[in-house]
C-alpha cells in the first residue's frame, strides 16, 4: 500500500513537474512561419511594384494624350484666326477700295466676338509712301468722322532703325486706319505707325516679302492701359494691289498696299479661347520663341516651378504663322489625385497585413504541431492520462485545416468573379465601339451627300458662268471664274478628303468591334497558300518598289482561316509599304516548329523601327517614324488583337535603317480558351436573338 502511495506520489510529482516544464517550439517548426513570412513580403513587394509600374505607364499615356489635346487646341485655334485674317485680306483684294463704314460692316457680319473669342480686334494698316500721301490720308480719315486722326509717332519721334534694311535705305511708314471693334482700347491705337517699333516692323516686312501670314514676337500693345497690363503679339497678312500675290519679292514690295492684322492680349486669348473647358489636369506656360526665358513668357496658369509630384513635364514647340512658340506642360494636383498610383501604398499595406495574418496562422499551426509532438511524447509516458489532450489538439488542427480550405474556396470564387467582370467589361467596350461607330456614320453620310450636291451645283454655276462669259464677257470677272473653277473645287476636295478619312476610321472601328464578336471557326489552314495568294495580290506593288517576297517551308495548322489571312496580310503589307526606296526590297516569310506552337517570322530590309516605338506601334491610332505613308494606325493593333484571340502572341525586333522582323507565335491547334470564347459569343448571340 505504501509503495502504491509512493508511486502515486511520484506520478503526481512527475506530472506536476511535466506541467511546470516550459513549452518551447522546436527550431524546425519555426521554419514554416519564416517561409510564409518571407514569401508573403516578397509577393507583396513584387505585386506592389508591378502595380505601381503599370499605373505609372497609364499615367504617362494619359499625360501624353492630354499634352497632344492641348497642343492641337492651340494650333487649330490660331489657324482659325489666320483664316479670319486671310478672309478679310481677300475682301480688300476683291473690293479694291474699302472705307471705314464698309470695313465695320464686314467685321460685324463676321461676329468676331462670338465666333473668334480672344482676339483683341481686326484692323488694317496702310502703307504710306510720301508725306503728301500721309497728309491726304489724315484728311480722308477726318472726313470719315475721325476728327482727331493723325499718324503717330511723327518722323521726328520715330526711334532709330526705322529704315527698311531690305529696301536700300527706304523709310517704312504705316498707319492703322481701321480697327474693329470700336472700343476705348482700340480707338487709342488708330493712326499708330507699327513700323516704328522693331518687333512689329520685322513681322510686317516678313509678311510683305513672303506674301504669307506672319506673327510678331512678344510686344506690349498700344491698346494697354495702366491696369491689367498683359503681354501681346500680332498676326499680319499682306494686301497687294491687283488682288493677287505677286510672284517676286520686288513686285511684292512695289505692289504692297498694307496689312490686315489682328492684335492679341495673351491672357485674354488663352483664358477665353484656347484653354477654356479643357479641365485643370495640366498647367501651361507659353513662351515666344524657342527658349523659356522669363522675358519671353506670354502666358502661364501658375508659377511653373518644375514637374509635379509624379514627375511629368513636356516641352512642345509649335509654329504660329511663322513664329515659333514653346509650350511647357506639367501635371497639377487634380491629375495626380486621379492617378491609380494613389492605391500603391494601400496595396503594400494590404500585403503586409495579409502576410502578418498568414504568418500568425502559420505560427499557430506550428505551435499546434509542436504541442502534438509533446503530447505524443507524454502519451508514451502516461498514455492513460493524456489521451483527451491529444484529441483536443487534433480537433484544433482539423478546424484550422477546414478553415484554410474554406479560405481557398473563397479565393477561387473571388478570382472567377473578377475574371467574369473583366470579360463582361471587355464585351461592353466592343458593343460600345460598335454603337458609337454607327451613330457617327449618320452625320458623315449627310456631309458626304451634301458635298455631292454642292459639286452638282458648282457644275451648274460653272456652266452658267461660261454662258454669261460668252454673252456678256464684261459681267463675268476673272475673280468669279477663279472662285468657281479653282477655289470652290479645292474646298470641296478638302471636304471630300476629310469625310473619306473619317469614313475609313469608322470602318476600322466597326471592323475591330466585329472581329471581337466574330465566332472563331477552326479548320486546317495551309500557311503557304495564304502567303502565296498574298504575293500574287501584291505583285503590282512589288514591281513598283523593285521588291520580292521569299517564302520558306510553311506548315499547316488548325485555326481560324479568316483571322490568319488578316494577320499575315497586315504584317506583309506593312513590310511592303515601309520598304526603303534606296535599295531593292526583300521580304522573307519563314516558320519554326516550337512543339505545340509554330513561330511565323516576317523579315524585311526596309526602314526599320526605333526601339522606343516597339510597343507604340501596337497601340490603336498610334504610328511611329515618318508619317509619309497613308494609314490610320489601326492595322497592327487589330493584328495583335486577332493573334491574342487565337491564343498566340506577336512581337517585333528591328534596327532603324536596316529592317524589321515580326514574329507571330500561334498554337498548332486552336486552344480550349479560344473555343470557350467562341461558345460564349455564340450563347450571347442566341440570347440576344
Amino acid at each position: 500500500m505504501d509503495d502504491m502511495n509512493a508511486a502515486r506520489r511520484d506520478d503526481a510529482g512527475g506530472a506536476k513537474k511535466r506541467d511546470e516544464r516550459p513549452t518551447r517550439m522546436a527550431g524546425r517548426n519555426l521554419l514554416a512561419p519564416a517561409i510564409v513570412f518571407a514569401v508573403g513580403l516578397a509577393s507583396t513587394l513584387v505585386v506592389g511594384l508591378a502595380y505601381d509600374r503599370v499605373a505609372a505607364e497609364r499615367d504617362a499615356q494619359r499625360f501624353q494624350s492630354l499634352v497632344a489635346q492641348r497642343v492641337i487646341s492651340i494650333d487649330e485655334r490660331m489657324g482659325l484666326y489666320v483664316g479670319l485674317l486671310r478672309g478679310v485680306a481677300a475682301y480688300f483684294a476683291a473690293e479694291g477700295e474699302v472705307d471705314r463704314a464698309g470695313f465695320d460692316a464686314l467685321i460685324q457680319r463676321m461676329r468676331i466676338d462670338e465666333e473668334y473669342p480672344g482676339v483683341q480686334g481686326v484692323g488694317f494698316t496702310v502703307l504710306i509712301s510720301s508725306a503728301a500721301e500721309e497728309a491726304a490720308l489724315e484728311e480722308a480719315m477726318r472726313a470719315q468722322g475721325m476728327e482727331a486722326f493723325s499718324v503717330w509717332p511723327g518722323d521726328d519721334d520715330a526711334p532709330p532703325g526705322a529704315a527698311d534694311a531690305a529696301g536700300a535705305g527706304e523709310i517704312l511708314r504705316t498707319s492703322i486706319v481701321f480697327l474693329h471693334p470700336d472700343d476705348d482700347r482700340n480707338r487709342q491705337a488708330l493712326g499708330f505707325d507699327m513700323a516704328s517699333e522693331e518687333t512689329r516692323r520685322d513681322a510686317m516686312l516678313r509678311a510683305r516679302d513672303r506674301g504669307l501670314s506672319t506673327a510678331s514676337g512678344r510686344v506690349r500693345l498700344v491698346q494697354e492701359t495702366a491696369t491689367d497690363v498683359q503681354p501681346g503679339f500680332l498676326i499680319y497678312v499682306p494686301v497687294y494691289a491687283g488682288g493677287r500675290i505677286p510672284g517676286t519679292v520686288e513686285e511684292r514690295r512695289r505692289l504692297l498696299e498694307g496689312w490686315v492684322y489682328a492684335p492679341f492680349r495673351a491672357r485674354d486669348l488663352f483664358d477665353r479661347a484656347l484653354f477654356q473647358g479643357l479641365g485643370g489636369e495640366l498647367d501651361f506656360a507659353v513662351y515666344d520663341g524657342d527658349g523659356t526665358e522669363p522675358e519671353n513668357l506670354l502666358y502661364s496658369t501658375r508659377d511653373m516651378d518644375g514637374p509635379g509630384r509624379l514627375g511629368f513635364a513636356e516641352v512642345e514647340r509649335i509654329a504660329i504663322a511663322d513664329q515659333p512658340w514653346t509650350v511647357v506642360l506639367t501635371t497639377t494636383p487634380l491629375f495626380e489625385r486621379a492617378s491609380p498610383r494613389v492605391f500603391t501604398p494601400f496595396i503594400f499595406l494590404a500585403g503586409v497585413v495579409a502576410t502578418g495574418m498568414l504568418t500568425a496562422a502559420s505560427v499557430r499551426q506550428a505551435r499546434a504541431v509542436d504541442a502534438a509532438e509533446q503530447a505524443r511524447t507524454q502519451v508514451e509516458e502516461l498514455n492513460h492520462t493524456l489521451e483527451h489532450r491529444v484529441e483536443r489538439r487534433t480537433a484544433q488542427l482539423e478546424r484550422a485545416r477546414a478553415r484554410l480550405a474554406e479560405l481557398n474556396v473563397d479565393l477561387e470564387r473571388a478570382v472567377q468573379a473578377r475574371t467574369a467582370e473583366l470579360t463582361a467589361a471587355n464585351e461592353e467596350i466592343q458593343r460600345f465601339a460598335y454603337i458609337v461607330s454607327h451613330d457617327l456614320r449618320a452625320p458623315l453620310v449627310n456631309v458626304m451627300g451634301f458635298t455631292a450636291e454642292l459639286e452638282t451645283v458648282r457644275a451648274d454655276v460653272e456652266a452658267f458662268l461660261a454662258e454669261v462669259a460668252e454673252k456678256a464677257p464684261e459681267i463675268a470677272s476673272e475673280d468669279a471664274r477663279r472662285a468657281i473653277e479653282t477655289d470652290l473645287p479645292e474646298a470641296l476636295g478638302f471636304i471630300r478628303a476629310s469625310t473619306q478619312k473619317m469614313d475609313r476610321l469608322i470602318n476600322a472601328i466597326l471592323k475591330l468591334s466585329r472581329e471581337g464578336r466574330r465566332v472563331l471557326s477552326a479548320e486546317p489552314v495551309a500557311l503557304a497558300e495564304i502567303v502565296e495568294s498574298l504575293r500574287e495580290s501584291l505583285a503590282h506593288q512589288l514591281v513598283e518598289r523593285d521588291a520580292t517576297i521569299e517564302i520558306g517551308p510553311l506548315p499547316t495548322i488548325t485555326s481560324d482561316r479568316l483571322a490568319l489571312e488578316q494577320i499575315i496580310g497586315n504584317v506583309v503589307e506593312n513590310a511592303v509599304k515601309y520598304l526603303d526606296p534606296a535599295r531593292p526590297g526583300l521580304i522573307r516569310v519563314t516558320a519554326q516548329d516550337a512543339g505545340p506552337e509554330v513561330r511565323l517570322a516576317v523579315a524585311d530590309n526596309g526602314r526599320g523601327i526605333s526601339q522606343t516605338d516597339f510597343e507604340r506601334i501596337f497601340d490603336l491610332f498610334r504610328r511611329a517614324g515618318r508619317q509619309d505613308v497613308p494609314g490610320e494606325g489601326i492595322g497592327l493593333a487589330h493584328t495583335r488583337a486577332l493573334v491574342r484571340r487565337l491564343g498566340g502572341a506577336i512581337d517585333v525586333a528591328s534596327i532603324a535603317g536596316e529592317g524589321s522582323t515580326f514574329t507571330i507565335t500561334l498554337p498548332k491547334v486552336l486552344d480550349d480558351a479560344a473555343k470557350a470564347s467562341k461558345d460564349e459569343n455564340k450563347d450571347e448571340k442566341e440570347s440576344a436573338a
